[in-house]
C-alpha cells in the first residue's frame, strides 16, 4: 500500500496573487494573519522552526523530498491549475521536472474549478475555467507529456496517473479524456490512468475510461451530514455581516468514525482509492466562515489510519491518498509544525510499518 499526499504549489509569489491579495501574497500570509477564535482554538499555526519556505527554492524541495522518504510519503499529488491554456503556480512542478537529482516521485491532480473571490466572502471569479476544442487539448497534452516521460511521475501499468478534481464539470470529458489516452498510446504509454476525485459516497463515476476513483475528505464525511446541519451551513452563508459567523466545530473522533462508516459504504466498479486526512481549519482563509475538525483530547489520527490500512488490505487496496502535505491554511498538513512536530509523519511511517511487517 502506498501513501501519496496531496500537495499544492502555492508558497511562492506569481503575479495574479500580488495583484487579487498584495504585493508579496503567499500562502503564508495567511497562515500569519490568521486569528484565535476562542480560548483552546489552536492558531495562528507556526511551522517547526519558523520554517516559512519558498517553494522555489531547491533547498525547499531536496527538504521536503528527503523528508517525505524518510518517513513513507511514496509520491506527491501536486495539484495542476490548466484554465484552457492558462496556467497558474506551475513553476514548482516545472522546477522538479528540471531537478533530475531530486528522488521524488509525483503525478498531478487537474484542479479543474474555477477560482473565485471567496476567502472575503465574495463570489467574484478571478479566473474562470474554460474548456476549448481539440487544438487546446492537444496544448494541454502536450505540456503533460514531458511530466508523463519522466521516470519519477507516478505510472500504473505504465499509464501515468492522472487525477481530475471535478470529472462531471469537463466539457467533451469522455472524448477530452480518449484523446489523452490515444495520444499517451502514441508515446509509447499504455494509455493514461484516469483518477475521479469524489466528494460524496451517492457520487458516482462519470467517465468510462477513467480506472479508479478516490474518496477525497474530509469533503465525503462533511456531506453525509444530516440535513438539520446542513440547513444550519446553508442559513450561515446568507448572513453579509462577518461577526453574524460563528465557525462549525467537529470532534474529530466522531468524524473520523463516520468518515470509516462512509469509506465501509461505498461501493464502485472502479478501483477504490481510499481519501484520508489529518485535520481541517480553514479559519485562515475564511475566518469565522470557516469550519474546524479538532482534537479535543488525545490525536486519534494514528488509531484513524490503521483501520484504514486494515480496510485496504481486506480490499486489496493499492493507494491511499492523504489530504494533505502542505495545506497549511485549512489546517491538512504533515510537515512538522510547533504544536505537533513530527507526530503525523512519525504515525505514518509506524503505521506503515506494521502493515508491511504482517503481510
Amino acid at each position: 500500500m502506498k501513501i501519496i499526499a496531496y500537495f499544492l504549489p502555492q508558497f511562492h509569489e506569481v503575479e495574479e496573487n500580488n495583484k487579487w491579495w498584495g504585493k508579496g501574497f503567499t500562502e503564508w500570509t495567511n497562515i500569519k494573519n490568521a486569528k484565535k477564535l476562542y480560548k483552546t482554538h489552536n492558531q495562528p499555526k507556526v511551522p517547526l522552526n519558523n520554517n516559512y519556505y519558498n517553494l522555489l527554492d531547491k533547498n525547499t524541495v531536496k527538504w521536503q523530498t528527503k523528508l517525505a522518504n524518510e518517513y513513507g510519503i511514496d509520491g506527491f499529488c501536486y495539484y495542476h491549475y490548466w484554465f484552457g491554456g492558462r496556467k497558474i503556480l506551475e513553476k514548482p512542478a516545472e522546477n522538479l521536472l528540471k531537478w533530475k537529482d531530486i528522488n521524488q516521485s509525483f503525478c498531478f491532480c487537474w484542479a479543474n474549478h474555477s477560482w473565485k473571490k471567496t476567502w472575503n466572502g465574495t463570489n467574484e471569479i478571478l479566473i474562470e475555467q474554460t474548456y476549448g476544442d481539440i487544438n487546446e487539448w492537444e496544448a494541454h497534452f502536450q505540456y503533460l507529456l514531458p511530466f508523463f516521460k519522466d521516470e519519477r511521475y507516478i505510472k500504473i501499468n505504465n499509464k501515468p496517473v492522472f487525477m481530475i478534481f471535478l470529472t462531471k464539470a469537463v466539457k467533451s470529458k469522455e472524448e477530452r479524456m480518449n484523446y489523452f489516452d490515444r495520444r499517451c498510446k502514441e508515446n509509447g504509454f499504455n494509455g493514461i490512468y484516469i483518477i475521479e476525485s469524489l466528494t460524496s459516497i451517492k457520487e458516482k463515476s462519470c467517465l468510462k475510461i477513467s480506472e479508479a476513483v478516490v474518496l477525497r475528505e474530509p469533503d465525503v464525511t462533511r456531506n453525509s451530514q444530516n440535513i438539520f446541519i446542513k440547513l444550519l451551513h446553508q442559513l450561515k452563508r446568507k448572513f453579509k455581516r462577518n461577526y453574524l459567523y460563528f465557525p462549525s466545530r467537529y470532534d474529530s473522533i466522531s468524524f473520523y468514525k463516520k468518515s470509516l462508516e462512509c469509506l465501509k459504504k461505498f461501493k464502485s466498479e472502479k478501483n477504490i482509492f481510499i481519501g484520508t486526512f489529518t485535520e481541517w481549519d480553514s479559519t485562515p482563509r475564511h475566518g469565522r466562515r470557516g469550519y474546524i475538525i479538532e482534537h479535543k483530547n488525545k490525536n486519534p489520527f494514528k488509531d484513524y489510519l490503521d483501520f484504514q490500512f486494515k480496510i485496504a488490505k481486506n480490499k486489496k487496496i493499492e493507494y491511499i491518498f492523504i489530504n494533505a502535505w502542505n495545506e497549511w491554511a485549512e489546517g491538512m498538513y504533515l510537515e512538522p509544525d510547533e504544536h505537533n512536530k513530527y507526530y503525523y509523519l512519525e504515525t505514518i511511517k509506524e503505521v506503515k510499518k506494521k502493515w508491511k511487517n504482517s503481510l
